[in-house]
């Protein structure tokens, strides 16, 4: 157990006492199940086993394997425990509270990159081995998911979907142009007046969500880049609605009186403005024209 830091799953404290139980009762049971230990001698698989019988003093006789690939914490459970959070924290050394949140992001981002309807993004379970080879495509710091999971806590708005929108937002412009928006959301929007963008974004994700995070996070995706498209524009924006999914609505035509159903296609997903316009200085003062200003 002291050698199980290459393994980034948490122990789970319900799976630690189920096993001190069997242990206690005198139900355990050898069998092809027991611990596997890579060619490091990391702990990578029984950990919740190792656990529960340091924490009674059990004795047992268990199957051990030896000298594994450290790939193969990928295969292990991978369909029956691990989630998408635990593989990724398990490949980034990140805390599983903000792999959770980056594995969500991750998902989208892939479903977006094969094509799917932006109705369909949060659909499917990524493996960890396709895992591997999305964090390498859209890497994020973990600082900076910590940063927007407390500006999503601020705004009652979606880490996840705060998280997508950057990327496909730094996609486009570099970041420290990205984060002349997501700087401003949250309590920081309180210094902007009028009808600034960030003000509105945030104003917009707490009265929406009534005080409650939400997790719409395609949605607040959307309205993230449609906000930081007025920023960067200078454009007003009245209000940040909601994308419509795809439906059919009831028409009563005006000659016959005869209800028509007719077919409509669910709204687009913004795309980001590019970088050929002039960054606009209604919104951002000197630092939306000049290049030398600090934070540009």
């Amino acid at each position: 157990m002291e050698k199980r830091t290459c393994n980034r799953v948490p122990l789970k404290r319900s799976n630690v006492d189920k096993f001190k139980t069997i242990l206690r009762s005198g139900q355990y049971r050898t069998t092809h199940q027991g611990f596997a230990l890579d060619v490091h001698g990391c702990l990578i698989d029984g950990q919740h086993r190792a656990a529960a019988i340091i924490e009674t003093g059990a004795v047992v006789t268990a199957q051990v394997t030896y000298n594994l690939s450290p790939d193969s914490f990928a295969a292990i459970d991978g369909g029956r425990v691990r989630s998408a959070g635990d593989f990724v924290a398990q490949l980034t050394d990140m805390r599983q509270s903000n792999s959770n949140v980056y594995a969500a992001a991750l998902k989208i981002l892939a479903n977006r990159a094969n094509g799917l309807p932006w109705t369909r993004w949060t659909s499917g379970k990524l493996t960890a081995e396709r895992l591997q080879e999305l964090i390498p495509l859209w890497p994020v710091d973990e600082a900076n998911i910590v940063r927007l999971i407390s500006k999503g806590k601020q705004c009652h708005a979606s880490a996840t979907g705060l998280i997508v929108a950057y990327k496909l937002i730094t996609e486009v412009w570099p970041e420290h142009i990205a984060d002349l928006f997501f700087d401003g959301i949250g309590e920081a929007s309180r210094e902007f007046v009028g009808r600034d963008p960030r003000a509105l974004y945030t104003n917009t994700m707490i009265n929406v969500n009534r005080g409650v995070v939400s997790r719409d996070s395609i949605q607040q995706s959307a309205q993230a880049i449609k906000a930081f498209n007025a920023l960067i524009s200078g454009e007003s924006i009245g209000t940040l609605k909601k994308m419509k999914a795809s439906g059919v609505k009831i028409l009563r035509d005006r000659r016959t009186g005869k209800e028509i159903q007719q077919e409509y296609l669910a709204d687009r997903y913004p795309d980001v403005v590019q970088p050929a316009i002039n960054i606009s200085n209604k919104w951002l003062g000197a630092m939306g024209t000049d290049p030398s200003a600090e934070s540009l």
